[in-house]
């Protein structure tokens, strides 16, 4: 019962983390459930979803399947299916019913490649686990299979950057994404994989051929962290919120190429102020939502506001390399109401859909900021382009500053 909820709905789920990442390459994918989950990812889970010729299907699995464990019946849809569409890669993603039942959805891949010779996958995704961890899952599985190992000796004299963490359940349509892009290519640097939004199975095939990789999310950082390990590519992990955060980062990944030192922008930034003030005048703020995001928003008011105090609340898990030790994890929605209703925070930032959770009568200022694992395509509306000086035009719209009545 702990993890009940009352008032907010469910994050976006592991099996939808996975769909994402397989979304953009052609694929046969197969959720197997009885169609619930599949809805929920197309439906909420992926604004790419409506006009698109992606193939996310449903397995449609029947009680009676279920009971019986009919895999025979899978697999032949499946081999229709890749007759019909001619994909490069097969794909299976599980959901509560297969995890109950114990399916054996990485056995039937394999049987799946040996009958039409097509990449299979399968993944043991439970819809328990939150859209990151699905993601990797895939992200990592098609790495394995498809990214080649680098040529001995990259070019010195080129400025090549893998952008790692890119799902629309952190970045909506993607406007913040190609808003990022603009920056480092504007800043002479070539861009070679964005994983996982707008990417090809040939810029996978060769995405270890980086100078360094920029972690976006917390998805991101833990596949930089993966590809440093595999193909020893140096990582800078964090978002260009604010001007000041653009040149920060951009000076981060120009000496995390040439150092080799992987970097996490997650302190307070060295031009920041941090003046001692009164207690009276202190701005004090809670973010909540995905960690790398909110560090960047952490750090950009520490600019702004002098002698700022801030706290970012992890709404989908809590990761010690990318936080500071005042950080919460937020794991129901009791401990987000009762982080947000605290009284050592003047402000809380946090998705529209949040907003119920303060308390009748509260005098705290709300700031919306929209996050499409939380509210989908509801919360829109809301949404803001934060990279660069963008996040100080957002910033100084009237409209987010509102109060709790």
């Amino acid at each position: 019962m702990a993890r009940l909820s009352l008032w907010i709905p469910p994050f976006s789920p592991d099996y939808s983390g996975a769909a994402a990442v397989l979304f953009d390459l052609k694929t046969v994918t197969a959720m197997h459930d009885g169609s619930g989950c599949t809805g929920n990812y197309t439906s909420y889970d992926e604004p790419r979803w409506y006009g698109s010729k992606a193939g996310i299907f449903c397995s449609g699995l029947r009680r009676i399947d279920a009971i019986l464990g009919d895999d025979e019946k899978l697999m032949k849809k499946m081999t229709a299916a890749a007759a019909d569409l001619k994909p490069d890669i097969l794909a299976l993603i599980g959901s509560p019913v297969p995890m109950v039942i114990g399916a054996d959805l990485k056995g039937i891949a394999a049987e799946l490649e040996e009958r039409t010779g097509l990449p299979s996958f399968g993944f043991d995704t439970t819809g328990t686990a939150y859209y990151d961890q699905g993601a990797y899952l895939a992200g990592t599985a098609l790495m394995d299979r498809f990214t080649k190992l680098p040529k001995s000796g990259r070019q010195t004299d080129r400025h090549q950057v893998n952008i790692l963490g890119a799902l629309p359940m952190d970045f909506g349509n993607g406007e913040n994404v190609e808003a990022l892009r603009e920056i480092l290519e504007k800043n002479g640097w070539e861009i070679g994989l964005t994983f996982a939004m707008g990417y090809t199975l040939d810029e996978l095939a060769n995405a270890a051929e980086a100078d360094v990789n920029l972690a976006v999310s917390r998805f991101g950082y833990r596949m930089a962290v993966y590809m440093e390990q595999k193909f020893d590519i140096p990582f800078v992990c964090g978002f260009p919120a604010g001007e000041l955060q653009e040149k920060r980062l951009l000076a981060a990944l120009q000496k995390t190429a040439e150092m080799g030192t992987s970097t996490v922008l997650k302190d307070r930034c060295p031009g920041a102020a941090h003046e001692k003030v009164s207690e009276g005048k202190k701005e004090t703020f809670l973010i909540l939502g995905e960690e790398v995001m909110a560090n960047a928003i952490r750090n950009v008011l520490e600019e702004h506001f002098t002698g700022c105090n801030a706290v970012v609340g992890c709404l989908f898990g809590r990761e010690q390399a990318l936080a500071r030790d005042c950080d919460l994890e937020l794991k129901t929605e009791r401990q987000i109401k009762e982080a947000m209703n605290s009284d050592e925070y003047k402000t809380v930032i946090a998705d529209p859909f949040l907003e119920p959770l303060l308390e009748e009568g509260s005098k705290k200022s709300f700031m919306p900021l929209a996050q499409y694992a939380v509210s989908s395509k509801l919360g829109e509306q809301e949404a803001a382009v934060l990279a660069g000086g963008r996040f100080e035009q957002w910033f100084k719209k009237g409209k987010i500053r509102r109060m709790k009545q």
